[in-house]
C-alpha cells in the first residue's frame, strides 16, 4: 500500500509540475467531441515534416519524440511512468484541457479504458449553465457537492466565481477522478475543494446549500464509468437518483442543479414522467425542467440499445427547498 500511495504523490507531483510548465507556455486546447477530435486525427495523420507542439502531445495526444518535448519534463514524465511508447515513439498518458485560461489532467485519447476521466463539450456546457444559474441566485451558498465530478472543473469553476462558500466536496466513484480532482483543485489553489470516494450520496455527510451534477447519461454496453447512466429509464437511472436522493439532502433554501442528456422516445418521454410523478409528493420544492439542445450524440442511435429512442436531448433540471 505504501508503495502505491509513493507512485501516486510522485505522480501528482509530476503532473503539477506539467501544469506549471504549459502555464508558463501559455497553453490553451479546447477539448472537442470524440468523433471530431478523430477527424483531426486522421488529418494530421496526412502532414509531414510538421513541427510538433505542445498542443499536438497534450491536447491531440499525438505520438512524439523525445526531442519534440523540453528534456527536463520529458525525463519527468517518463520517470513516473505518465508516458507510453508506441512504435518508437512516445505517447502522454494524460492530456490538458483548459477552461477559462485555467488547466485541467484528464484521460488520454480514446478514452476506452474503464476509468477513463473525460473532458470535453459536455464540461463547457455544464460549467456555463451553472454560473448563469448562480449568477441569478441571490442568496449564498456555504456548503456545496458535485457529484459524479469527473476532473472537477465545475467545481474549481464555482469555488472561483463565489467567494463566500466555506465547503465544496466532489464526489465520485471512480479512483481516477478523485486523482485528477485533487491535482487540479491544487494547481488552482483550492485547498478546500475535498474529493470524497462516494456512490451518489451513500458516503457523504449532512446537507447541502447546493448540489450541482454532470453525471454520466447513455448507455454504454462497455459500462464505462464516465459514460454509462444505468440500465434503467434509457440511460437517465443515474440522473433520477440525483434528483430523489438530492432533495432530501438540500438545507432550506437549498438548490440543485442537473445537467443530464435525456433519452425520448416516439411517444413518451419516460425521465420528465417519472420527474412529474416524483415532484407531485414535494410541497416544499419548486423546479423548472428546459431542454437546451434537442439532439445530441446522435451515432448513439444506431446502437442496440436505442433502437426505440428517437432522439437524446441535453436538459437542465433546477430545483430549490422552499423554506
Amino acid at each position: 500500500m505504501n508503495q502505491i500511495l509513493n507512485i501516486e504523490t510522485d505522480q501528482q507531483q509530476a503532473l503539477l509540475l506539467l501544469l506549471n510548465f504549459l502555464k508558463q507556455q501559455d497553453y490553451q486546447f479546447t477539448a472537442i467531441t470524440p468523433l471530431s477530435h478523430q477527424r483531426i486525427l486522421a488529418r494530421k495523420s496526412q502532414l509531414t515534416n510538421q513541427k510538433m507542439t505542445l498542443q499536438d502531445i497534450f491536447g491531440w495526444n499525438l505520438a512524439f519524440a523525445e526531442t519534440d518535448l523540453d528534456p527536463e519534463l520529458f525525463a519527468l514524465l517518463k520517470e513516473n511512468q505518465l508516458l507510453r511508447i508506441q512504435y518508437g515513439q512516445y505517447l502522454s498518458l494524460v492530456r490538458v484541457a483548459s477552461l477559462d485560461h485555467d488547466l485541467f489532467i484528464h484521460s488520454s485519447f480514446p478514452t476506452i479504458e474503464q476509468d477513463s476521466v473525460f473532458f470535453g463539450p459536455d464540461t463547457y456546457r455544464f460549467t456555463y449553465h451553472l454560473q448563469q444559474f448562480l449568477a441569478a441566485r441571490s442568496h449564498s451558498f456555504k456548503r456545496a457537492v458535485e457529484l459524479c465530478c469527473g476532473t472537477s472543473a465545475a467545481a474549481i469553476q464555482l469555488a472561483k466565481s463565489v467567494p463566500n462558500i466555506k465547503e465544496i466536496i466532489v464526489a465520485d466513484l471512480n479512483p481516477k477522478a478523485l486523482f485528477y480532482s485533487q491535482i487540479n483543485a491544487n494547481f488552482a489553489g483550492l485547498k478546500y475543494i475535498a474529493p470524497i470516494y462516494s456512490n451518489l450520496f451513500d458516503h457523504l455527510d449532512g446537507p447541502f446549500d447546493l448540489i450541482f451534477a454532470n453525471p454520466p447519461y447513455l448507455i454504454d454496453a462497455d459500462q464505462r464509468q464516465y459514460r454509462h447512466g444505468g440500465n434503467q429509464m434509457d440511460g437517465c437511472e443515474l440522473s433520477f437518483r440525483i434528483i430523489q436522493e438530492g432533495i432530501e439532502r438540500l438545507n432550506p433554501q437549498g438548490c440543485l442543479f442537473l445537467y443530464t442528456g435525456v433519452a425520448i422516445r416516439p411517444d413518451s418521454h419516460p425521465f420528465l414522467e417519472q420527474l412529474e410523478k416524483l415532484m407531485v409528493s414535494k410541497a416544499n420544492v419548486s423546479w423548472t425542467y428546459e431542454e437546451i439542445d434537442p439532439d445530441v450524440f446522435g451515432e448513439e442511435l444506431d446502437q442496440p440499445a436505442y433502437q426505440h429512442i428517437e432522439r437524446i436531448a441535453l436538459v437542465l433540471v433546477k430545483v430549490e427547498l422552499r423554506v
